[in-house]
């Protein structure tokens, strides 16, 4: 039978399961490097495939004892169809059990691997400005696993550590904006002299090399470029010059070998879980490192000369909480002590209740006996005292900082680009705004002592436990480690679960959002809809069935082994046994009935200490980047700027309605451009019309005449007026909008039409409302104008409109507030049949004698149009007329040609352009 040694023990009892990999067929990538393919039947039902998912693999000893040895290899490639996958091995000398197996390796021979502790790389919903990926041939599966899913908007830095010749001759997966410099091995400070100094703010960093290496670059990236610890991925590979696995048992003092590398993992990670690409190395001579600027097959090589002088280390939004709360510092330490003291003052009466004890059974006269009780029912007075004086002084520098917060917060969301709000949902919104500042009163107030308490109290009764015996202290561990192991055998286990259990939340909320808004068919009709969500259904109670199932035992343990009925049973049981022979005055016992019982509980509360601290923390993280958050400013008007960029046009030209895109570029993230070297004019009183295909830059252009964002390059001009020097009043003065998705805030009717104009007669009010044809469905409501709308966002009470009602009385808002310039998005988009004849007549009175620009979904809403412009790619590519454009057979052809074949046989009342004419005519 094989022998794992110790580390398999654990493994074991922590619930691996084995699974047997079959070798399906071998490939040398290069002389050093083979890909060997095989193929399981229960694998992948146990991993979860993201990337840089890996396995354990138990290799045999070449020695050909019956010792077997672990190492973790990423998965290169699967392949869904087949349920076949491919590990990379590098084969170094000298070799271990894992190169040895490697090299000898042929289809049919089998091997065991277990899954337990793995966990794969995810891109964050917020992606950070850049990745750093570090490592060598070892790591390379990783590493690739990793470009492959990086979106192509994202900067990605690879520096490669070259220990063969053959190296650079391995597959490397392309992405577009990928830097690849590959660096000779000349020593352990090779790689991190190569590693550029510049500022890295908000960047990631995966760093996977060779132990030795790890350690420098570890240094480096901390101290010399400033990376948190919570923005890098340490982790070494393998170790040069060790047979990784060689030494294997458990009992020879060889074991320590192989285990190197494990010092270098990440804290957070467990000594098993070292991923591996390779075994062990023998490192060629380098010679000298590649010149930086050298390309190889498309990519940059060599390194980058570090400046003489180190330049900022940068602002991470990871470390953001930190700058926003460094005034509270003090404040936290102030606390923290303070309630350390408090709580061991608290503890105080329960030792001198012992000592009364004691003194009782002595025989000691009532006047000792009363001094002793006065003292501890002081002390707990004085303790409860100074406790609530700790939270009220909390409580007030909380409700200070609150204060001030909110207030910079408000000024902060009044001075953003309103592309920041439609880039989130009212929820996050919502969430910044009410949430975290809850999150934040928690922490600045009851997490840190709650967190004190929870640290120094058991300590504090630990200590003195074991001053008075400690062989009853050492019993109460014996709960405290099966919760322990408990809950990491618990937690191990999870490592896939947990990914595959956010999406399916993420699936189910999505499948039950649609369920319940399809029940008026799926009541009447049945069919697809109801069955598929029965199905999802099922099949998450059974994936949530199978995973916690197995739980029951360990959860039911972990529950007793925290209860206070054990520890008392223990105490009690060892106590009572060491009183009968002799070997514990009883009146010790008695400290431990009375502390020992709530020894558990008392850990228990680290955790939620903890929790509220980690949630406050995030809190501060979200309001601080936000704090941070680029604002719009005004720039004043140059005197010696050019006619027409950011000076005052006369009088005569500034209600002209004129706007000028000259050479506009604009990118949402650095260095790629979602708009480029657009310029374009349009006239008052006409209509331009913005077409394309979707993502290339239709919206983008549009918001940006609103000032949603601010262009990189270019200038954009109203009037002859750079649009950067109005204010934000003198901005919406001049341009309105009406967007596809309308919104109605909580208020009454015409405090919804008046949002533009709040000094607006009621009078002017009907007025506009008439126009937008939504006057008589507004006399219909209960309180007519007074009547109040529960707002788009379905938060107030009050009355609800329907999607084309809505846009009724948006076009109404826009109406009144008689702007020169409108854009629009697709008015007409989420208008009922009923209602789209009119929301088509209030655009007619809406658009006519106005500068327009309309964002064309339906080519045949904007036929009409006095300029069609068409963008693909951030470009102009075609301008002119529906007919000249057609007559071109160019990119606009295409367009109409597509969508008109996509409407054939369909009834489409929306192919009228009734409502866009009158701005043409």
């Amino acid at each position: 039978m094989a022998r794992r040694g110790f580390q398999g023990a654990v493994l074991r009892s922590l619930g691996a399961q084995d699974h047997e990999l079959t070798v399906v067929r071998k490939q040398h990538l290069a002389p050093h490097f083979v890909q060997i393919w095989f193929t399981s039947p229960t694998l992948f039902n146990e991993l979860d495939m993201s990337p840089t998912a890996w396995i354990r693999f138990w290799f045999p000893d070449p020695a050909g004892s019956e010792t077997q040895f672990q190492r973790g290899y990423t998965i290169a490639h699967h392949d869904e169809i087949t349920g076949e996958f491919a590990v990379n091995f590098v084969l170094h000398e000298p070799a271990g059990p894992a190169s040895t197996w490697a090299k000898s390796a042929q289809p049919g021979d089998a091997v065991a691997a277990v899954v337990l502790g793995t966990h794969g790389f995810e891109i964050p919903e917020n992606p950070p400005a850049g990745y750093l990926l570090i490592g060598d041939s070892a790591s390379l599966p990783a590493i690739n696993s990793i470009i492959e899913v990086v979106p192509p908007e994202i900067p990605i830095e690879l520096y490669l550590e070259k220990h063969s010749i053959d190296d650079e001759s391995l597959p490397l997966v392309d992405h577009p904006r990928l830097v690849t410099r590959w660096v000779e091995r000349q020593g352990a400070d090779s790689l991190a002299d190569a590693i550029e100094l510049r500022d890295w703010s908000n960047w990631f960093a995966w760093v996977t090399p060779e132990s030795a290496s790890l350690k420098r670059l570890r240094s480096k990236l901390r101290d010399e470029c400033g990376f948190p610890k919570a923005e890098m991925h340490p982790q070494a590979y393998w170790v040069e010059g060790k047979a990784m696995g060689k030494s294997r048992a458990a009992d020879t003092p060889e074991n320590a070998q192989e285990n190197v590398a494990l010092a270098d993992v990440r804290p957070t990670e467990q000594a098993t879980d070292m991923v591996a690409s390779g075994a062990g190395a023998t490192v060629p001579d380098a010679t000298t490192h590649s010149s930086a600027g050298e390309e190889d097959g498309g990519r940059a090589v060599g390194t980058e000369e570090n400046p003489a002088a180190s330049p900022p280390k940068g602002a991470w939004q990871a470390d953001a909480q930190a700058r926003l709360l460094a005034p509270m510092k003090r404040v936290f330490w102030t606390a923290g002590v303070l309630q350390g003291l408090v709580t061991i003052l608290q503890l105080v009466p329960y030792v001198l209740l012992v000592e009364l004890a004691r003194r009782l059974l002595a025989g000691a006269p009532s006047g000792q006996l009363a001094s002793v009780g006065i003292l501890a029912a002081i002390l707990l007075g004085v303790s409860v005292l100074l406790e609530s004086a700790l939270l009220l002084w909390l409580h007030t520098v909380d409700a200070r900082f609150e204060s001030d917060l909110r207030a910079q917060l408000l000024r902060k969301l009044a001075r953003v680009p309103l592309g920041w709000f439609t880039a989130r949902s009212s929820g996050r919104v919502k969430k910044l705004v009410q949430d975290d500042p809850l999150s934040l009163h928690y922490l600045l107030t009851h997490a840190v002592p709650d967190a004190v308490a929870a640290v120094v109290a058991p300590l504090a009764v630990l200590a003195y436990l074991f001053a008075v015996d400690w062989r009853l202290a050492l019993i109460m561990f014996v709960p405290v480690l099966v919760y322990i192991v408990s809950m990491y055998a618990m937690m191990v286990a999870s490592g896939a679960k947990m990914k595959q259990a956010q999406h399916w939340a993420q699936r189910m909320n999505s499948e039950a959002a649609s369920y319940l808004d399809a029940q008026p068919v799926v009541r009447v009709f049945g069919g697809a809809a109801a069955s598929t969500f029965q199905q999802s259904l099922a099949r998450y109670v059974q994936f949530l069935n199978d995973w916690q199932r197995p739980f029951t035992r360990k959860k039911t343990i972990m529950d007793l082994a925290t209860r206070p009925a054990t520890f008392l049973w223990l105490l009690a049981l060892f106590g009572t046994l060491f009183i009968v022979r002799d070997t514990l005055d009883p009146v010790n016992l008695l400290p431990f009935l009375l502390l020992g019982t709530t020894f558990g509980t008392r850990l228990l509360g680290i955790g939620y200490g903890l929790s509220g601290i980690r949630d406050g923390m995030n809190a501060a993280r979200d309001l601080q980047t936000t704090l941070e958050e680029k604002e719009l400013t005004v720039v004043p008007p140059s005197a010696d700027a050019a006619p027409g960029v950011g000076k005052n046009p006369p009088v005569e030209a500034q209600n002209s309605g004129t706007v000028e895109f000259d050479r506009v570029t604009f990118s949402y993230r650095h260095g790629v451009p979602v708009l480029e070297d657009v310029t374009l004019t349009l006239m008052p009183g006409t209509m331009t019309a913005l077409v394309g295909p979707s993502g290339s830059g239709k919206s983008t252009l549009a918001g940006l005449l609103a000032r949603f964002h601010d262009i990189d390059s270019g200038t954009i001009t109203i009037s002859g007026r750079d649009i950067r020097t109005l204010s934000a009043d003198e901005l919406y003065a001049q341009v309105g909008f009406v967007f596809q998705d309308s919104q109605i805030v909580h208020g009454t009717v015409a405090e919804n039409i008046a949002l533009a104009r709040p000094d607006a007669t009621p009078e002017q009010i009907v007025a506009a409302a008439r126009q937008a044809q939504i006057h008589e469905r507004i006399t219909k409501l209960p309180d007519g104008y007074d009547t109040v709308l529960s707002g788009s966002s379905g938060l107030g009470d009050g009355v609800s409109l329907s999607g084309g009602e809505q846009q009724r009385l948006t076009i109404a808002r826009a109406i009144l507030a008689d702007t020169p310039i409108l854009i629009l998005d697709e008015a007409t988009a989420f208008a009922d049949p009923e209602s789209e004849s009119l929301v088509q007549q209030a655009l007619s009175s809406l658009t006519a004698d106005r500068t327009v620009l309309v964002i064309a979904h339906r080519l045949r809403t904007i036929t009409h149009a006095d300029q069609i412009v068409v963008l693909e790619g951030g470009r102009i590519v075609e301008k002119g007329t529906h007919n000249a454009l057609l007559e071109q057979g160019g990119r606009y052809g295409e367009l109409w040609q597509a969508g008109t074949s996509q409407s054939e046989g369909a009834h489409n009342p929306t192919l009228t352009t009734t409502g866009l004419e009158g701005a043409t005519k």
